[in-house]
């Protein structure tokens, strides 16, 4: 795993992966602000009292944590799809790949080091952003905010949910990369394959999969473990499962393919 490790690294440090990151955590605190602005939280306390009207104000707070839009979606797997293709696909199409998979390691590690650095970037980019537009959007009222996501435990679980979203979108796009003949052909094709379903109404993919499982937990009447419980139940074959049989898949085929 040294050898992953120090591939890992090496991508990450790589500045076209910088300037992609920077652009998707643009893009998406833009996108998730603008939809923040357009929520009205305006609570009615009438007849409650203080306990009850903290209680709920922070939750209703709490729940209003970015997601993803069908715009928001379009960014983000958008950025999932740039940098799969150009991690997977482009030091084979430039040769650079020749020398990297000359290294003293398996194909299926240069693989899972690139998929790791997909995952890390996009995952850090998105939740980056929905937190900062989260803040910027409801920062005067921090009492709330730290009582709603940490008190109530509402954070781990939308935790949990970017961690599917990222997971599914980075190991989608690099199965498809890898199948891929060139870059240009594996953006088209990851683009293809992120798009169509949203366009169909698949429900049982992401995002909706994993908005329809957020809402359901956020009203569920119990503790933070049954919310996080039925969350993981409603997306555990679509955040979980069909991601990690990609990912695996890409490792298989990454042993037996030629990397020019």
């Amino acid at each position: 795993m040294r050898t992953v490790r120090k591939q890992l690294v090496w991508e990450l440090e790589d500045p076209y992966i910088s300037l992609i990151f920077i652009f998707s955590f643009i893009l998406l605190a833009v996108t998730f602000y603008t939809e923040l602005f357009k929520i009205n939280t305006a609570f009615m306390p009438m007849g409650l009292n203080r306990a009850t009207v903290d209680y709920y104000g922070a939750k209703t707070l709490a729940t209003l944590f970015p997601g993803l839009s069908k715009e928001a979606f379009v960014v983000f797997s958008f950025t999932g799809v740039i940098l799969a293709s150009f991690l997977m696909r482009y030091d084979r199409d430039t040769g650079v790949a020749r020398s990297v998979y000359s290294l003293p390691m398996r194909n299926y590690e240069g693989v899972l080091a690139k998929f790791l650095a997909v995952f890390i970037v996009l995952f850090i980019s998105a939740f980056s952003a929905a937190f900062f537009a989260y803040l910027y959007a409801y920062g005067d009222s921090p009492r709330m905010i730290v009582r709603g996501l940490f008190g109530q435990r509402y954070f781990l679980l939308h935790l949990l949910y970017w961690f599917e979203a990222t997971f599914y979108v980075s190991s989608v796009s690099s199965l498809i990369a890898l199948l891929c003949p060139t870059t240009f052909a594996a953006i088209l094709g990851g683009i293809a394959v992120m798009y169509v379903p949203g366009v169909l109404g698949w429900g049982f993919l992401p995002p909706d999969v994993l908005n329809s499982a957020l809402i359901k937990a956020y009203f569920l009447f119990g503790g933070p473990g049954e919310r996080v419980s039925t969350f993981f139940n409603r997306t555990f074959y679509a955040g979980l499962f069909l991601p990690l049989v990609a990912i695996s898949l890409a490792l298989i085929i990454s042993e037996w393919r030629d990397v020019a």
